[in-house]
């Protein structure tokens, strides 16, 4: 456990503003299921995969660019020529999918009809059929990433449903971050690192985590989404289970709270106009002061969009200024009330430092002071 919190402050510690897509896609390799990202070029998608990979010794990791032309032997491997020659329709999948351990799969929605049921196959059963022989592949977890989401009549929803995770990427937004970004060397390269059997061995200790305490509070949020028009699916509902499960074992807990269940707000939507309403919903039963903290963050959000406007002193500046000390001030109350009540403080703390950090780009860049 020592080891997973290790590598999850690596990580954070190189991929800036990247905490959540961080506990997301840990999460996802701890419960075996499958992620999404959604987002545009150049957020960093298939950097951050890679580098979650490379903290398992010995992992095979795949990654490929699939486009509406991409053919089977791209991802499968191509046709062993031999065999062919004897009749046999097999393909050479070394170095491929079917036997790699963590698959990064870019713009995975263009997938084709001669890909999708080979890859429905490995994503839900495990299994790869090679000339007709079902064959068990050692996938952990697909991530997946697009641009947009596949329309209706395309025949890719049970691929999209099939990822249980699914995050939208924004582009950095604190100026100071920025800076830090530049900073940064290119490579990633893991300190810390896990064998197969500690993987193994923590996939089982977080399938053992007890729920028991937090089950009527996940019927709690089904119930309150179904009535704001937000439908989850019986499957999608068991399946969270692992989810919660994987998300306690990662904050080092042995019976999930409350708060383990704010990961489905990662789960729970199908379509991004959904993403407020089940991440209001999730927060304000599994920790009312992250659902605060999402508020504040919000407003923050358009504060840093109106000071942009601004490049020397003004009245309106100073007021911008005075209302990012005010939500400073309104998060250092509620951490204290979140620590009185036993409730996780992350969410209001990285909010702070995103207060903190506009507070002093606004003195030193607008208002000029020391």
């Amino acid at each position: 456990m020592e080891k997973i919190e290790k590598i999850r402050k690596e990580l954070n510690s190189h991929f800036i503003e990247r905490e959540e897509e961080v506990d997301m896609l840990i999460t996802a390799i701890l419960s075996r299921q499958h992620c999404l990202l959604l987002g545009p070029p150049g957020t960093g998608k298939s950097m951050l995969c890679r580098a979650v990979a490379s903290h398992i010794e010995g992992a095979q990791y795949f990654e490929w660019l699939l486009t509406k032309f991409s053919t089977p032997e791209e991802i499968f491997g191509p046709l062993d020529l031999k065999k062919l020659e004897e009749g046999i329709y097999q393909r050479n999948t070394a170095g491929k999918m079917p036997e790699s351990h963590i698959v990064f799969i870019d713009e995975i929605f263009k997938a084709n009809s001669a890909i999708l049921n080979s890859l429905l196959s490995i994503i839900n059963e495990r299994i790869y059929h090679n000339n007709t022989q079902p064959v068990e592949v050692p996938l952990i977890s697909l991530f997946g990433a697009s641009n947009e989401l596949p329309e209706e009549e395309e025949g890719l929803q049970a691929l999209y449903d099939r990822l249980l995770l699914r995050k939208v990427l924004q582009p950095i937004s604190d100026y100071q971050n920025l800076q830090k970004l530049l900073l940064l060397q290119n490579e990633y390269e893991p300190k810390i690192t896990v064998t197969f059997d500690e993987v193994e061995k923590m996939q089982n200790d977080a399938m053992n985590v007890d729920i028991s305490g937090i089950i009527t509070d996940l019927l709690h949020i089904k119930r309150d989404l179904e009535k704001e028009g937000v439908i989850i699916s019986d499957r999608r509902l068991k399946q969270s289970v692992s989810v919660i499960k994987a998300f306690a074992f990662l904050n080092g807990r042995k019976k999930a709270i409350g708060d383990d269940l704010s990961i489905l707000q990662y789960v729970f939507w199908t379509d991004p106009k959904e993403i407020p309403t089940v991440k209001n919903v999730v927060l304000a039963v599994s920790n009312p002061f992250a659902q605060k903290a999402a508020e504040l963050s919000a407003i923050l959000r358009d504060l840093k969009k109106e000071v942009s406007k601004y490049t020397e002193i003004s009245q309106e500046v100073i007021e911008i200024y005075n209302k990012t000390a005010k939500i400073i001030s309104n998060l250092d109350d509620l951490i204290r009330e979140a620590k009185k009540a036993h409730k996780s403080v992350t969410e209001l703390e990285r909010v702070r430092k995103e207060a903190e950090a506009l507070k002093e780009y606004i003195a030193q860049s607008v208002l000029k002071l020391a």
